[in-house]
This record gives C-alpha cells, sequence and structure tokens, in this order.
C-alpha cells in the first residue's frame, strides 16, 4: 500500500484550488523542488563529507551536528517526493533516488551514542522520513535499486531500533528508562519501516504484534517507584512532559498508526478515551495575544512547528473544529507533506473560548485561573506549573506567568538549545524562574537528572463567578530546604493577591524571585512594570506590592529569556531580561509573603496593612466606599499539630490559614471566604461552621451563594436568617435549633448552592461545579 495514497492526493489537488491556505502552504512546499537533481545531491554529498571529518577532528558535538544534517536531508527527500507524487517528474525522481543512497552511504545513522545504544531519534527519524521517500518513488526504481535502498531501510533502522526497543532478548531499555518521548519515537520509526518494507519481510507479522502491543503499552505506562518516574498520561490526556513533547512523541506514531490502520483494518492502536481527550489537555496550555495563540513556557516549551499533522489528524479523528483552530492559530498554514495530507477537507475551525474559572492539569501540576474574559480582550490568566522537575520538565515547581490587559506580564524564562552551557547553567535551574530560592539555592540540581521523589501538586481550588482561588503545594520537590512551601493564589476583585507560605529545614535567607516582561522601576514596596519602563496610563502597567514581610530587599538581577530554536541561525543569542529578587529574613525559619498585583484597569483603591502576633491583614478600600479585609492566620501553619489556630482580629474570629471579608459602603458583611478553616465569626455571629477545615465561599449580596471545596463530605453550618424558610428547605438545609444556623451536607468536591432574594426567589438544586482535568 502506497502511503500517498491517489484518492487523499486527490482531495489536496482540490483544496489547493479552492482553499488559499492549502494553496499557500504547497507553494512553498513545491517552491522547494525547484530545479533539484543531481547537482543538489552533489552538494549534499560535499557537505556530509566535511563534516564527516570534523567529526573525526573535533568529536563532542559535532557527531550532533552530522546528525542533525543528515535527518534534515532525510526530511527534505520526504518532501521531495511527495511532490514527485503529486507532480511526477522523471529528474525529480532520479535526484530523489540518489539523495536517499547517499544518505544510505552513512556508517550508521546513529548520533547520540552511550549506553551501549545501536539506535536514537535520529535513527527513527531519519528510517521514518526515508521510507515514505521512498515509497513514493518505489515504482520508478530497478530491483537492485529498491533492493539497496530496503537493505539500508532494514539494517541501518529497523533493525538497530527493533532490537535496542523491543527485542525481548537483546533490548537494553524498558518503559521505565530513556526519558518518555524516546521510546514511541523510535518504536514508531521502527513500526514505519517495517510496514514499509512490506509482508515479505522475514518475520513481519512477529515483529508487527510486537511493535503495536508495545504502544499500546506505552499508553498505557503506569510510571516506576524506583525509577521515580510517573506514568506517560493522566486519565484525562495530559503529558508528564511539555506539550511541545506530546507534539513529537505523537508525531512518528499517528503517521504509523495511519498506516496500519490502513494496512490491517485494525483500529486498535487509536487508544481511546485517552487520545480523543488530548486536544482539550492541548487547549488549555495556550492563550491569544497580538493575534497569536501562545503557549506556557514552562519546561523545555520548544517550537511548535514540527509536528502540526498530529492536531489535525486528532481534529479529524475527535471531530474536533477546535484543534483544527488551533493548528491555524500556531502555524498559519500546512507547511509540509503531512500537514497537507491530513488537513480536513471537510471541516471549519472553530476556537471556543477557554471556560472562566480554574482548571487543572493533575497529572502534569498544571493549574489555570481565568477570570472569563478572553487574554486578547484584556482578561485575566495565572498559570502555575508544580507536578515534577526531571529532563525537560525544570527546577521549576511553583512557578508562574501572568496575562492580562492584553499583555504577558509575568513571565517563564523559557529555555535554549540544550547543547548550549547556559542550558543547564540558567535556563533549567530554579533561579531562571518564579520560585522562592533560600540562601540562593533552590531544587537540588542533580534533581534534573534523577527526578523528583516527592511531586508539587494542586490540592485545593474555589471557584465563583467574582472569585477565585487556587492553592499549589510545592514542597516535595524542595525537600532539600523546606517542610513547607504552598502558593496560595486569590483572583477577585480585580486584583491578584498571592499568599506564600515557608517553613524552612534550617535558618536563612529567603529570596522571592519575580521575572517580568518589559522593565520595572522600584517605589518603596511596589515594583511598576511596564512595557518599556514608562506606562503612559493605568492600563499600560502592572504593580506589583510585596506588603509582608516588613523588612525586606530589592536587588535587580539580570537574566534571560527564551532563546532562539535550533535552525535559526540564532542559537548563540540569549536575550538579556531582568528580574527582581526581594530578600528577607524569617522567623524561626518560618516567613509568610504576601504580594498585591494590581492588574491592568484596575479600580484604583487605597491599601492599609496591619498585623499582630497572630495575622497579617490587608485591606483594599475602593473608591465607592466598599472594602476588602484580608487576613493571613500565621498560626495556622501546622507548627502545632494537636492545637486549632483560633484567633479574632478586627472583630473577626477564625481559624483559617486564609480568609476574606468584603464590606459594603455602610458596613455591611456582603461576602467572606476562608481556606483552610472550619469557622469563621464576626460580631458575635458565627457565619460558617464544619467539622472539616475547608474552603468555603459564602455572598449575601441578591440572596445567598454558597460555594464549599471539601475533601470529604461533610455537614456545613450557614448563617441563613435572611433567607425564607421554604427556600432553605426546598434546598436541603435543615434548622439547627440549638444554634440558630441552617446547615446542609455539601458533597466533596465542589458543590455550589444559589438561592436568590426572596422576593425574586427560584429554588435551586446545588450543582456541582469546577474543572479538573485529573
Amino acid at each position: 500500500m502506497v502511503f500517498y495514497e491517489d484518492q487523499r492526493l486527490e482531495a489536496i489537488r482540490r483544496q489547493i484550488k479552492t482553499n488559499p491556505i492549502i494553496e499557500k502552504g504547497w507553494l512553498l512546499l513545491e517552491a522547494e523542488s525547484a530545479g533539484f537533481g543531481s547537482a543538489d545531491v552533489q552538494e549534499v554529498a560535499r557537505t556530509q563529507k566535511d563534516m564527516q571529518n570534523r567529526v573525526r577532528q573535533f568529536g563532542g558535538n559535532k557527531r550532533f551536528t552530522l546528525g542533525n544534517y543528515i535527518r534534515e536531508q532525510a526530511k527534505r527527500a520526504h518532501h521531495l517526493a511527495f511532490l514527485y507524487r503529486m507532480n511526477g517528474g522523471t529528474e525529480l525522481a532520479r535526484g530523489i533516488k540518489e539523495l536517499i543512497l547517499l544518505i544510505g552511504k552513512e556508517e550508521a545513522w546513529l548520533y547520540q551514542t552511550g549506553s551501549g545504544r545501536a539506535s536514537d531519534l535520529w535513527t527513527a527519524d531519519i528510517g521514518l522520513h526515508l521510507s515514505l521517500a521512498y515509497d513514493c518513488i518505489r515504482d520508478t526504481l530497478t530491483h537492485e535499486e529498491k533492493r539497496t535502498i530496503e537493505e539500508q531501510l532494514y539494517t541501518k533502522a529497523f533493525l538497530p531500533l527493533y532490537t535496542d526497543w523491543l527485542d525481548p532478548t537483546r533490548k537494553i531499555h524498558a518503559l521505565d528508562t530513556m526519558g518518555h518521548n524516546w521510546w514511541i519515537v523510535c518504536v514508531s520509526g521502527a513500526g514505519m519501516v517495517l510496514l514499509t518494507l512490506g509482508d515479505q519481510t522475514e518475520g513481519y507479522a512477529a515483529y508487527l504484534h510486537t511493535i503495536t502491543e508495545g504502544l499500546k503499552e506505552w499508553f498505557a505506562y503506569p510510571g516506576n517507584v524506583l525509577q521515580n518516574k510517573k506514568a506517560n498520561f493522566g486519565p484525562n490526556g495530559d503529558y508528564i512532559e511539555t506539550m511541545s513533547y506530546l507534539d513529537y512523541a505523537l508525531g512518528s506514531f499517528m503517521v504509523f498508526e495511519d498506516l496500519y490502520r490502513r494496512t490491517t483494518g485494525e483500529t486498535s492502536l487509536f487508544i481511546q478515551p485517552l487520545l480523543s481527550c488530548i486536544p482539550d489537555a492541548y487547549l488549555e496550555t495556550v492563550f491569544h495575544l497580538d493575534g497569536k495563540l501562545h503557549s506556557f513556557t514552562f519546561g523545555d516549551s520548544g517550537a511548535r512547528n514540527g509536528n502540526g499533522h498530529v492536531w489535525l489528524r486528532l481534529a479529524e479523528e475527535c471531530g474536533r473544529g477546535d484543534m483544527l483552530a488551533f493548528f491555524l492559530a500556531n502555524l498559519d498554514f500546512p507547511a509540509g507533506p503531512l500537514e497537507l495530507f491530513y488537513y480536513p477537507e471537510h471541516m471549519e475551525p472553530k476556537f471556543s473560548e477557554h471556560r472562566p474559572g480554574v482548571s487543572i492539569l493533575t497529572h502534569s501540576g498544571y493549574g489555570m485561573i481565568r477570570d472569563g474574559k478572553a487574554t486578547e480582550d484584556g482578561g485575566t490568566l495565572l498559570a502555575v506549573k508544580t507536578g515534577e522537575s526531571w529532563n525537560h520538565n525544570h527546577l521549576d515547581a511553583g512557578s508562574f506567568v501572568l496575562v492580562s490587559g492584553g499583555r504577558e506580564w509575568i513571565m517563564d524564562s523559557g529555555y535554549c538549545v540544550y547543547s548550549k552551557p547556559l542550558y543547564n547553567a540558567y535556563y533549567r535551574q530554579s533561579v531562571a524562574h518564579n520560585v522562592v530560592l533560600l540562601d540562593g539555592e533552590g531544587q537540588p540540581p542533580d534533581m534534573i537528572e534523577f527526578g523528583t521523589k516527592f511531586e508539587g501538586w494542586l490540592p485545593a481550588y474555589l471557584e465563583a463567578p467574582d472569585y477565585r482561588y487556587l492553592l499549589a503545594d510545592c514542597t516535595g520537590p524542595y525537600m532539600n530546604l523546606f517542610h513547607r512551601f504552598y502558593r496560595h493564589f486569590l483572583l477577585l476583585d480585580g486584583y491578584l493577591i498571592m499568599v506564600d507560605d515557608l517553613f524552612a529545614n534550617r535558618e536563612g535567607s529567603f529570596q522571592w524571585l519575580l521575572h517580568y516582561k518589559g522593565m520595572a522601576e522600584l517605589d518603596g514596596e511596589t515594583l511598576h512594570i511596564s512595557p518599556d519602563g514608562t506606562p503612559s496610563s493605568e492600563s499600560d502597567k502592572l504593580s506589583v506590592r510585596h506588603l509582608y514581610p516588613e523588612t525586606k530587599q530589592y536587588i535587580r538581577e539580570k537574566g534571560y529569556s527564551t532563546a532562539a530554536h535550533r535552525g535559526t541561525g540564532l542559537e548563540d543569542i540569549f536575550p538579556e531580561a531582568e528580574y527582581m529578587k526581594v530578600c528577607a529574613e524569617g522567623e524561626n525559619r518560618r516567613i509568610k509573603f504576601m504580594t498585591l498585583f494590581t492588574l491592568p484597569q484596575a479600580p484604583a483603591v487605597t491599601v492599609e496593612k496591619q498585623a499582630d502576633d497572630q495575622f497579617q491583614t490587608i485591606r483594599l478600600i475602593y473608591p465607592e466606599g466598599r472594602v476588602l479585609m484580608v487576613l493571613c492566620n500565621l498560626h495556622a501553619d501546622g507548627r502545632v499539630m494537636h492545637d486549632n489556630a483560633h484567633g479574632s482580629f478586627a472583630g473577626i474570629e477564625t481559624d483559617a490559614f486564609l480568609s476574606t471579608a468584603l464590606y459594603s459602603p455602610e458596613g455591611e458583611l456582603e461576602r467572606i471566604t476562608l481556606h483552610n478553616g472550619s469557622y469563621w465569626k464576626s460580631g458575635g455571629n458565627c457565619r460558617f461552621s464544619s467539622l472539616l477545615k475547608t474552603d468555603a465561599y459564602i455572598d449575601y449580596r441578591d440572596g445567598l451563594a454558597i460555594q464549599t471545596s471539601l475533601t470529604g463530605d461533610a455537614w456545613c453550618y450557614f448563617d441563613c436568617r435572611n433567607e425564607g424558610e421554604s427556600a432553605l428547605s426546598a434546598n436541603g438545609f435543615l434548622k439547627d435549633p440549638m444554634s440558630g444556623l441552617w446547615k446542609r451536607q455539601m458533597k466533596q468536591g465542589q458543590s455550589y448552592v444559589r438561592l436568590e432574594s426572596p422576593q425574586n426567589h427560584t429554588p435551586n438544586p446545588a450543582e456541582e461545579v469546577g474543572h479538573v482535568l485529573d
């Protein structure tokens, strides 16, 4: 069976005539073949020989350089062969044949030696591209030419790949070793070569069975305790490595799976429901700005322009117009044979907006808070990364980015080409991220090699129409430094409030890091960030005020932002980017950073702060007279496990670590929230009580709205005196005659109850809310 089959090529020809996007991609691809012939192959031969001599003379990275060049030439042969299938041309076919034979003269398609391997990613990629190229021109070759090329594919691609990664008696790797993406790329490459060689290959059926069953095991890989390895995927499709590496991991697989399906009629390799969940994971990790789609730059974020056919296959197979829109927003047009081949002919791109609230990718450890407006239109997005630190995941547990008002303000430093000294010296280290250091130390540098025994995670969140809360537990990856490292994020009323709770293993100085885009001016304890250092309006800046601790020192440091990708010719340019280090001493190894981010176009407020020996508090006084009070209970940090952290401040009594109260201009209580607390009282009245410490939101405006986030089912008590008894009873509330409060059993997880004001009340049953990709 020919991979680029006639029926689908005819569909491409139709689309070239009717779809300008397809036409653009086609014309650019077609331009690659202009005048290609034997002279071009001779130039490749000269360059190849020169690189081989440099490998013999200098070794080291020169071998990688040679491997990258050979891989690009194999990809070139594939592109040219696709053009031949579309347009024909005897001279073009002859040039492709000569190029394939030239690449085959390499001693081995192995460019990353070590560990006794006979194959690597280069072997797989070269094998896949040359298989597709050979398949296109096979009918133009003599018997001897076919035999020669097939022998090269078999001995230099298939056998070393199969032997290293699958052969039960000779393999040297398990699913638990050599990264997550290596295995599937190598095995899919071997499978593609095997299908191209055909069923006349000795052992074909046995080989194919081992390959396909192995791929099923890869998708189901559960992780390994001794190796500190996590499962490849969470049940909802988020991948343990970065999303660009998911692109790469699936790139060869999608091609192999398609040809395997057409060859055998078997569809079981398109693993359901996992692969159908992946689009949602992709779409959670992007945002719109300046008419473009941007990906989070946590870890080795990589270029997103090499495997767009993965997104197109997901769009086609899963019926997802939003994945087609994702493709177009990232890549504009199909830029290669596979993207043209898989572009859906009868599908409209449709990009749905991100839902407001909190989203969590539990397996990869990403948490996102969105305020409901599109980032392109001035909305706010906060994203935090916890999870593991290993290989492509940097030493960045707890790092966050912030987009608001049409700009990305707080950034992640990203990455550079792996062979550059700054990759390990800076980009992968904790100092390159928005985290907290102790005496300049972050996560152990060798964790990037041996993995993360205790991961960070996102254990709690709460969302309501005007309030979002997310807790990031970053302690595990900093086990060398901290007993506690918790980051609390509150997005409400035009502001982001961030509370960091840290308890160090030893005495030392804490350094709170902030990497930002643009320039920053320091005014007292407030950092004003703007694109060029001179904001023209409040909407053109982000202000960051470090309210606590009281005593601190600001140090401006030099860092870097993401460098150019490989192949741009700019890999040795590392854009400089400054960042701020806020240094402070703790008390008895503990510290609570409280930071207020004033978002662009936020209402102007007066900020007051007041503290005693148990509470750090801030008050935001709005122009119309509303007051938001935020309390951090310093004693609710686990310092005495068997003692509850009861405390009172300004007429409020609570055991919650973090709580807020919103008052009307007349001083009426409008809304309360508490996080990790079991009660909240004010003015002698109990407003909330439960036997579990929980997260709760209670809004008294226009009736009663209640949101809880519980670790188990629990009876919760509420002050509902202004609500009608019939409405409360209809919504599952019971009157407690002893306390005068109303109680209701709230369910584990997120529960929401909304009672409208009595004059226009319509009973609403409790409904589950939240958006966790677990």
